[in-house]
C-alpha cells in the first residue's frame, strides 16, 4: 500500500511542493534547493510521518501548522489536503476509533456529531494603501485542522489607529517621573494628574476602536464567526503580522467585542518569523520556575516562593538583583520551564540595553544569546516585563521559545509578579496558556485606579507552528549540555569538522600553493600615492586583472562618502561615486570585474558598474548600519555584517534575503568567505571569531582567545585557515577544521585594524594605529618587511591577483607599492 501510495504522489503535478512540506514535516526546516530536495528518500520521509503520527488528524494538524506561516499557504493548503486524502489509507484503524470517539462525545454533549466547529482563528493583518488601511485575512480551522472559512476585510483610518495608540503609550510612559526608573530601592509613586492623562488617552483609543466595531469589514469578521465558533467551545486566536508595528496595537481590545462573545477565547500575537530547526526536549512531571527581578520594593520574596512551590510538581527559584556573571549562570547552566524576567527600571533605554541590577546592564544581544542557551536547554515558557515588551519579543522571535508573554509595556516589578502568580495559579489548575492568562490579566482590572490600563498589558506571543503548552507539557528533565553543544567550545571535533566540509573537501578543497617563488617584499617601492582629498580611507579592493583600484571613503561631514576608482597603470582618479550617505566600509568587486558592490554605515548595499560608473537598480538594506560585505567567489552568496550584530546571506541576482545569522554579542566589524570550503569568518567587538556555513547560514564554530574586539579577517586560499587581527595588537592563524590556534604574531604597537591574505596564500599584510604596515610570512608568521611609517594609522589594506602590489588607506591618501619585475 505504502508503494502506491507513493507512486500516485510522485505522478501529482504538485510533486515539487509536495517534497518540500514533506521535508519540512519530517526535519523541521524548510528548504526550496532542488538539489537537497533531490537527496531525500521520499518513502522513507512518508512512513515517517505515519509513525510519528498516530491519526490523520494529528498529521493534518502538523501540516497545517506548517503552511499557516508560508507565503503561498493558499496553494499548499491544497497540498497538504492531497497528502492527507493520499495518506488517509495508512490511518484506517485509527480513524475508526477517532470515529466512536467523536460518536460518544456526541452524545455526552448534545452537539451534533456532523457539525464542525472551529478551534484556531488566524487574523493575518498587513498595511495596505500606503498604511491608511488595514487589510485583515481571516483563516477559521477545525480541531482537524480542516478550513472552514477563509475571508478578507478591510478596516479603515488606521493612521488615526497608530496616533491614537502612540498618544495612549507616551502618557502611560509619563507616568513615572523618572524616566528610566533609577531610583535605587525607593518606591515609584505616580502623579495623579498623569493617571488621569493616560486615562483620557485610554479613552480616546477606546472611541477609535468604536469607530472599527461599526465598520462593514467588522460586521463580516462577526458573521462569518458566527456560522463557524461555537461560544462553548475554546477558542485559540492569533492575530499575526510580518510588521512589529501592528502587532504593538492593543489586540485584546481591538477585538473585545468577540471576546465578550467567546468567553473561551483570548487573543495571542505572532511575528511571521522564518522557519528555523527547533530543539526536541524530553519531559517529566517536574516544572521549574526561575524568576529574576531587578528589585525586590513591594514583593514579599519567600511568601512569593511558597506560593508558587505550593503549584503542582513546581520548584521554584527568586533572584534578586543579580551580578553580570549570576545572571549568565543562573540562565544558561540550569534548565528552566518557566523563566520570568522583570526589569521595570530598564524602562525605553535607546542603547539597546537591560538592567539586571540598579548597576550594571546586558546588551539585547547578549541577553537574546543567553536565552537562547536557554531554549535549548528545555525553557518553555518566558514571561516578560522590561521597556517595550513587544518590541523585545521581536528580537526574540526567531528563537522559536515555544511559549513568551510580555508585558507590552513595563510595569513595576511587584505589579509583574503579581500576574505571574495569578497566571501561574490557573495555568496550573488545568486552563490553557490562553485562558490563564486571560485570567490573570482581567484581574489586573482591580488596580487600575493606580495602575491605568494593567489589564491591556499582557499579551501571549504565539509560535504558529508550536502548540500552546499545557502545565504538565512544561516539565522537562535536566540537560547537562556540555557548551560545546551550543557553539561555545574551545575545539571542534572530527565530526563537526566533516560536517562543515565533506572529508574529501577537507582534503581536495584546494591543493597546497606551490612555493615556486618567494615575492622579494624587501624590493616594495612606492609607485603611487593618491590623495587630493580629505576623507578617510575603510575599505580597498582590487579588480582581478590589475587595472583598477577601488577605494571606500568617509568624512565627518559626508561630503565625501564615496567610492573612488582608480586606474593603476598611471594612479589616475576615473571615478568618484556619490549615492551612500555615511561612510563606505565595505567594498568588492565581482570576479568579471564588471561590478562594484559597496557597503556603507548608512545600512544599504549598493551596484555600480566598474567601467563606466554608473550605478546599476540593485539594493540591500541591512537594517543597520553595514560595517563589512563579502561576495564569495562564485558569486552566488553576498554576505553582509552590522552594527546589530547579524549576519546576513543575500541571493545577490535578487536581492533574496537567505539567512540572518545571530549568534555575536556585539556588532560584526569584519567578513571574509570561501566558496569551495562554504565558509565564513566574521570578527566582532565582542572579542570572538566565528565560522558559519555560507549555504546553510548555521554557525559552526565559535573561537575564543582574543583580548580586544577583531578588526579584521581573512581565510586562506585552501580553505583551511583563518587569520584574525585584533585590538589587543595581536594577529593570529587558525585552523578550521578544530578551531585550534596555530600561531600569534607580535610586531604591531597599538591596536591593529586590518589585515589582508595573498592570493597565493604565502604572506599576511597588516596594518594599524601604529602607522605601520607589516608583512608577515604566514606558514612560519616571521616579519618580512614593515612598510615605512606614516603620519596616520592605517585603516586599509588589499593585496593584487599577482601578489607583487599592496596598496594601504589612512586619512586622506592612499599609498600603492610594488615588487619590480627581476
Amino acid at each position: 500500500m505504502l508503494d502506491a501510495i507513493v507512486h500516485n504522489l510522485e505522478q501529482s503535478n504538485h510533486i515539487a511542493r509536495i517534497k518540500k512540506l514533506v521535508f519540512c514535516a519530517c526535519t523541521n526546516n524548510w528548504s526550496n534547493e532542488a538539489q537537497q530536495l533531490s537527496t531525500v528518500k521520499f518513502k522513507s520521509c512518508i512512513q515517517q510521518l505515519r509513525d510519528r503520527h498516530a491519526s490523520i488528524v494529528e498529521l493534518k494538524y502538523l501540516l497545517y501548522r506548517i503552511v499557516i506561516r508560508l507565503n503561498h499557504s493558499t496553494n499548499y493548503y491544497t497540498v497538504a489536503n492531497l497528502l492527507c486524502q493520499e495518506m488517509e489509507p495508512l490511518y484506517v484503524d485509527s480513524a475508526e476509533g477517532v470515529g466512536a470517539e467523536d460518536r460518544a462525545n456526541s452524545t455526552l454533549t448534545g452537539r451534533s456529531p456532523t457539525a464542525v466547529w472551529a478551534k484556531e482563528v488566524i487574523f493575518t493583518v498587513e498595511e495596505i494603501q500606503s498604511g491608511a488601511v488595514l487589510q485583515v485575512e481571516m483563516v477559521v480551522l477545525a480541531a482537524n485542522r480542516q478550513l472552514l472559512n477563509q475571508t478578507v476585510v478591510t478596516l479603515p483610518d488606521l493612521v488615526q489607529m497608530h496616533e491614537r495608540y502612540q498618544e495612549w503609550q507616551s502618557r502611560y510612559r509619563r507616568l513615572d517621573p523618572q524616566n528610566h526608573r533609577l531610583l535605587s530601592n525607593k518606591a515609584v509613586s505616580l502623579v495623579p494628574e498623569r493617571i488621569n492623562d493616560c486615562l483620557d488617552a485610554g479613552a480616546m483609543l477606546q472611541a477609535n476602536l468604536h469607530q472599527w466595531y461599526g465598520s462593514p469589514g467588522f460586521q463580516t469578521i462577526r458573521e462569518r464567526l458566527a456560522t463557524t465558533v461555537d461560544p462553548e467551545l475554546e477558542i485559540e486566536t492569533i492575530v499575526r503580522s510580518r510588521s512589529k508595528a501592528l502587532l504593538k496595537l492593543p489586540w485584546n481590545s481591538i477585538w473585545q467585542p468577540l471576546l465578550d462573545r467567546y468567553p473561551l477565547s483570548e487573543v495571542n500575537i505572532s511575528l511571521i518569523p522564518t522557519i528555523s530547526e527547533s530543539s526536541t526536549i524530553d519531559e517529566q512531571l517536574k516544572v521549574s520556575v526561575l524568576s529574576v527581578l531587578t528589585s525586590a520594593q513591594g514583593i514579599k520574596i519567600d511568601r512569593s516562593k511558597e506560593y508558587l512551590d505550593a503549584l503542582p510538581y513546581t520548584k521554584s527559584e527568586f533572584v534578586v538583583a543579580p551580578s553580570h556573571q549570576d545572571f549568565v549562570n543562573l540562565v544558561t547552566q540550569k534548565s528552566w520551564s518557566v523563566l520570568f524576567f522583570s526589569s521595570y527600571i530598564s524602562g525605553y533605554l535607546p542603547n539597546n540595553r537591560i538592567y539586571i541590577n540598579h548597576h550594571d546592564t546586558i546588551s539585547i544581544a547578549e541577553f537574546k544569546y543567553r536565552i537562547r542557551i536557554a531554549v535549548q536547554r528545555g525553557l518553555k515558557l518566558l514571561i516578560l516585563n522590561c521597556g517595550e515588551g513587544l518590541e523585545l519579543a521581536g528580537e526574540l522571535v526567531d528563537l522559536q521559545i515555544p511559549n513568551l508573554v510580555v508585558l507590552r509595556e513595563a510595569v513595576q516589578d511587584q505589579v509583574a509578579q503579581e500576574f505571574v502568580k495569578l497566571f501561574l495559579k490557573a495555568f496550573s489548575s488545568g486552563k490553557s496558556l490562553q485562558l490563564a492568562v486571560r485570567d490573570a490579566r482581567e484581574r489586573l482590572q482591580a488596580i487600575e485606579k493606580v495602575v491605568p490600563s494593567a489589564s491591556c498589558l499582557p499579551i501571549v506571543c504565539q509560535q504558529i507552528a508550536t502548540p500552546a503548552s499545557s502545565w504538565n507539557r512544561l516539565a522537562q528533565i535536566t540537560l547537562d549540555k556540555p557548551l560545546e553543544l551550543l557553539g561555545l567550545s574551545q575545539n571542534w571535533t572530527e565530526a563537526e569538522a566533516t560536517g562543515m566540509m565533506g572529508q574529501a573537501d577537507l582534503e581536495m578543497v584546494m591543493l597546497e600553493p606551490s612555493v615556486d617563488r618567494q615575492i622579494a617584499y624587501d624590493r616594495l617601492e612606492l609607485i603611487h600615492q593618491l590623495s587630493g582629498y580629505y576623507s578617510e580611507v575603510y575599505s580597498l579592493a582590487f579588480s582581478n586583472d590589475g587595472q583598477w583600484l577601488v577605494s571606500g571613503h568617509g568624512d565627518i561631514t559626508h561630503v565625501d562618502d564615496a567610492i573612488k576608482v582608480w586606474r593603476l597603470l598611471d594612479g589616475k582618479l576615473i571615478h568618484n561615486l556619490l549615492g551612500h550617505s555615511h561612510w563606505v566600509y565595505g567594498l568588492c568587486l565581482s570576479a568579471d570585474n564588471e561590478t562594484i558592490i559597496s557597503g556603507s554605515l548608512d545600512g544599504t548595499v549598493q551596484w555600480w558598474q566598474l567601467t563606466t560608473g554608473v550605478k546599476l537598480p540593485q539594493l540591500l538594506d541591512h537594517k543597520s548600519a553595514v560595517n563589512a560585505i563579502s561576495l564569495a567567489s562564485d558569486g552566488q552568496r553576498l554576505v553582509t555584517g552590522g552594527n546589530d550584530a547579524a549576519i546576513k546571506i543575500w541571493q545577490p541576482q535578487n536581492g533574496l534575503l537567505i539567512h540572518q545569522c545571530q549568534g555575536h554579542l556585539q556588532n560584526v566589524a569584519c567578513l571574509a568567505t570561501h566558496s569551495a570550503a562554504q565558509l565564513i569568518a566574521s570578527g566582532s567587538s565582542d572579542y570572538t571569531v566565528r565560522l558559519w556555513h555560507l549555504q546553510e547560514g548555521r554557525l559552526l564554530k565559535t573561537i575564543l582567545g582574543h583580548s580586544g574586539r577583531i578588526s579584521g579577517v581573512a581565510i586562506t586560499p585552501d580553505g583551511k585557515k583563518v587569520v584574525s587581527a585584533s585590538h589587543d595588537c595581536t594577529i593570529k592563524i587558525w585552523e578550521v577544521a578544530t578551531g585550534n590556534l596555530i600561531n600569534s604574531l607580535t610586531g604591531h604597537s597599538k591596536p591593529i585594524g586590518c589585515v589582508a591574505i595573498s592570493p597565493d596564500g604565502q604572506t599576511i599584510v597588516s596594518g594599524g594605529d601604529d602607522r605601520t604596515v607589516n608583512i608577515w610570512n604566514l606558514s612560519d608568521g616571521k616579519l618580512l618587511h614593515t612598510l615605512p611609517d606614516r603620519e596616520r594609522p592605517i585603516l586599509s589594506v588589499a593585496i593584487s591577483a599577482d601578489n607583487c602590489t599592496i596598496a594601504t588607506g589612512s586619512y586622506g591618501e592612499i599609498q600603492v607599492w610594488r615588487v619590480p619585475a627581476t
